[in-house]
This record gives structure tokens, C-alpha cells and sequence, in this order.
């Protein structure tokens, strides 16, 4: 006999164990770790520049992912629409208790400083999930001349952190940058004053669906998340630590309503609730700002409900609202962790509305800049653990107990093939035929054979929502350093 047939068998075996490994899903049956719940950070990478002199260019209508350093990251932002206004998103994840601050700042190669907001460890609506803000830089909102912030050819941007590098607990961790330039409207006198009510108002019914609710997988990122339908009501369930975001598209004068109810628990579940932590609901516009947020602890006796509400879109809200981009805007709901760690499955019903009519008061930009939507592209790098190699995907299946048993049982499967292998050659070992190829073929110097070479080896802001008092994206207006 010869031993290929064996050898073949060995060799088919292994190959489909390494094709598993290697090919098979990121975590296989394993559980999530408890990180994969975290919100996820996307964009282009990018490493900011450590002194003004080596400042990154930023383009608009893109989405960037860089991560904090021990010192000040710079930014150069291009003009490229004459009196634009140029906004910039941020946002990083949150930390629980005393984390660091970060300072984010636009200003002028002259020194001019046009707008700044210093956002904390957590925010009031994301919790300790993540942290955003939204600063801008532009002309004056009177249609007055328009100084240093609205004329100069480049914007600067500055991200750094306020903690002393030794203590810091944000240094390399990601950060989420986005940069969107909207031009300058042509007849602002026209245009709607700022609404009074930044709060959305008086609540309206928006209904609740029971029987006709429609299932939604939830995203860890924003520029994954699933969009709703106004008039829509979703079952959800959502763990501890847990942060799901929802996108709902809204036009200029049109306000969001939603709704996060959590019926009553039944007697398990009442006693898995006792130590968790509170659940919230934040409503966020195009840049990732908070608009409104309500929050609290699960209720463990009777159904509770968390609801926020939106002021209508218009262009003058910026005064004093983040509530002044017609564009995606964001559902987020998250769950503090567990007291004891506990996993608790709680199901809550997701409702929203949307009211006013699309497009009222929307403003006239000029002519080649219809478009004017914030749209990001650039979220193919990902901060997330998920994506794990070759080794991690090994490494991750000694916790799955169903795959620890496959892999056993083709690892016997393989020994116990290699002894009768062994035993057969033992017992008869007749040298091979003499046409059967043999197993090492000298080495002829020469040029490489014709055909293709074989591949290379591979080896949020401390404070409640801007509308309740906090900064608007420009400041007090410019300032000189």
C-alpha cells in the first residue's frame, strides 16, 4: 500500500479545522465580551498634528477617526465655499466617574478664537457612553460684515485634553471627527426666527403600536444606525452597559417626538432590575449634539417610559440651540451597567413621530449649493475590537464550549487516523513504486518558470443639552486670543 490516501485525509481534515478558524464568524458562539457593547467610533484614519506647523488638512462632507494623545491635536479645515460656515462634530466614548475633560476650539491662523466648548468625562443624555459637541465657525449670524471667522481662507481646529498626561485615561483612545460646510444663506430676513421652545413644547400623542410593532437591530455606531419610520413603533431589547443608536431623517421645520416605554416586569425580571442602573433616551442632530434627553432607573413595580422632544428646524435656532441642520438625526438609547454585573434582557418599545411640514423655513443658499444636507462619507476604519484576526478568532473559541467539543473531536479524529498511518508503515514497509512522484525534487538554478509567482507571505458635555443653557456652537462669537 502507499500512505497518500491517509496523508490526503490528514491533510483535508486539518485544512477545513484552519479554514474554520481563520474564516469562520468574529466570535463564533461566544458570547459578546462585555466591550462589545460599547458604542463604536468610525471614520478615515488620520493622526492629528502635535504643533500648528504640522496641522492635518480636513475636507468637508467627511467623517474622520483619530485618537487623543498626550498633547494637543491641530487641524487645518480649508474654506471652499466664500462666507461658509464650517461645522465640526466630535465625539469620543464617555468614562465613568472623574474621567477626562476634552477642549475643543476653532479659530484663525491670526489668533482669533471663533468658537470653544470643553465637554467632560460623561454627558447629561449619553451617560457615561460617549461624549459629543458641536462647534462651528462662520459670519456673523446678523448678516453683518463678516470678520476674521467668516472670511479667513482656513479654520484651525484644536482637540486636547485637560487632565495632566500622567493621570489622563483617554490617551489613545479614539476620536470621532466630523466636518461639514454649509454656505451662506441669501436673504436672511426672510428666514423664521429662533423657536422659543427648544424643548419640542407641549408633548403630542404620537400613539403606541403594540400589535402592529416592527422588529429593528439596533447599531453601535452612527453611521450604521438603522433608519426609522416616523409614525412607527419597534420592539427592541437592550442589556446593561448596551448603547443602540437610530437614525430619523428630518427636514427644515419638521420636529421629533419619541418614546422609550418598558412594560411592566414580571416577578424574575423585577428581581434581575433590583441594582441597574438608570436607562436613557437622547435625541442628537446631524453632528452628534444632544437635542433633548430624559432618563431613569427601570422601573421594578409598574411600566415606565423615558420621552424626548425636539424644537423644529430652523436656521436662527443656532443662536441657541443645536436644533438648525435639516439632515440625519439620531435616536440613542443606553443602559448603565449592572450593579453586580448581572446580564438583564429588557424589552422596551421604541416610538417616534415627526411633526411640521418638510421644508418650512428652509433657507435659500446660493445657486450650485442647493444640497446643502450634512452627509459623511469615510467609515470604513472602524475602533472597535470586533474585527478580530486570525489569532484573537483562535484565542476567542477557548470560551465556547459547543466549538472546544468540535475541535476535540477532530483532534482525535486526526490522532487516531495518524496511528493506523503509523501502524501500516510499521507493519509494511514497502518502498513506494517507482512511479510514484517522489517527495523532494532538487532545486535547478534558472529563471523562474513562466506562470504567476506564488504570493508573497503574509506573515458630552458635564451640563444638559445647549438648549438648557449650555454654549451654542459659536461661542460668545470671536474673541481674540
Amino acid at each position: 500500500m502507499t500512505i497518500r490516501t491517509p496523508l490526503r485525509t490528514i491533510t483535508a481534515m486539518g485544512g477545513a479545522l484552519l479554514l474554520m478558524l481563520l474564516t469562520g464568524p468574529d466570535a463564533g458562539a461566544v458570547e459578546p465580551a462585555p466591550d462589545d457593547v460599547r458604542p463604536v467610533l468610525q471614520g478615515e484614519e488620520i493622526s492629528g498634528g502635535g504643533n500648528l506647523g504640522d496641522a492635518v488638512e480636513l475636507s468637508s462632507g467627511t467623517q474622520y477617526l483619530d485618537e487623543f494623545s498626550a498633547g494637543t491635536l491641530h487641524y487645518r479645515i480649508p474654506r471652499e465655499i466664500d462666507h461658509s460656515t464650517i461645522h465640526i462634530g466630535v465625539t469620543t466614548l464617555g468614562q465613568d466617574g472623574e474621567g477626562d475633560s476634552v477642549r475643543v476650539e476653532t479659530g484663525t491662523w491670526e489668533g482669533d478664537l471663533c468658537s470653544s466648548d470643553t465637554i467632560s468625562s460623561s454627558a447629561a443624555g449619553f451617560r457615561d457612553h460617549l461624549r459629543t459637541t458641536h462647534v462651528a465657525a462662520g459670519p456673523p449670524l446678523d448678516g453683518g460684515a463678516d470678520g476674521a471667522c467668516g472670511s479667513s481662507e482656513e479654520i484651525v481646529l484644536t482637540i486636547e485634553l485637560t487632565m495632566d498626561p500622567e493621570d489622563s485615561r483617554s490617551v489613545g483612545e479614539p476620536v470621532e471627527i466630523l466636518v461639514h460646510e454649509e454656505p451662506r444663506p441669501v436673504r436672511l430676513g426672510t428666514l423664521p426666527p429662533p423657536d422659543e421652545d427648544f424643548d419640542g413644547g407641549e408633548w403630542q400623542d404620537i400613539g403606541r403600536n403594540v400589535a402592529g410593532a416592527l422588529e429593528v437591530t439596533p447599531s453601535r455606531s452612527f453611521g450604521g444606525a438603522p433608519e426609522l419610520e416616523p409614525g412607527s413603533t419597534y420592539d427592541v431589547t437592550i442589556h446593561p452597559g448596551e448603547t443602540q443608536i437610530f437614525r430619523v431623517p428630518l427636514d427644515w421645520g419638521q420636529r421629533l417626538q419619541a418614546e422609550a416605554y418598558f412594560p411592566e416586569p414580571d416577578e424574575a425580571l423585577a428581581d434581575q432590575l433590583s441594582g441597574m442602573g438608570s436607562v436613557a433616551l437622547m435625541a442628537a442632530n446631524p453632528l452628534r449634539a444632544g437635542l433633548d434627553h430624559d432618563s431613569g432607573a427601570p422601573s421594578m413595580s409598574s411600566s415606565s417610559q423615558h420621552r424626548v422632544s425636539t424644537g423644529p428646524i430652523r436656521w436662527f435656532n443656532r443662536e441657541s440651540s443645536h436644533a438648525m441642520l435639516a439632515g440625519d438625526h439620531f435616536l440613542v438609547v443606553t443602559a448603565d451597567q449592572h450593579d453586580s454585573g448581572e446580564d438583564v434582557s429588557m424589552l422596551y418599545r421604541l416610538t417616534l413621530d415627526t411633526f411640521g411640514e418638510a421644508g418650512d423655513g428652509a433657507p435659500e443658499y446660493p445657486e450650485g449649493h442647493e444640497d446643502a444636507w450634512p452627509v459623511f462619507e469615510g467609515g470604513e476604519v472602524t475602533a472597535d475590537r470586533s474585527g478580530a484576526d486570525a489569532l484573537s478568532r483562535i484565542s476567542a473559541l477557548g470560551d465556547s464550549s459547543a466549538v472546544v467539543a468540535a475541535l476535540a473531536t477532530v483532534g482525535l479524529l486526526l490522532l487516531g487516523t495518524g496511528i493506523v498511518v503509523l501502524v501500516r508503515v510499521i507493519r509494511d514497509p514497502r518502498p513506494l513504486p517507482e512511479s510514484a512522484p517522489q517527495t523532494f525534487v532538487p532545486h535547478s538554478p534558472g529563471p523562474h518558470p513562466p506562470g504567476p509567482r506564488p504570493p508573497h507571505g503574509q506573515s458630552p458635555s458635564a451640563g444638559p443639552p445647549p438648549q438648557a443653557g449650555g454654549p451654542a456652537p459659536w461661542g460668545h462669537g470671536p474673541q481674540h486670543r
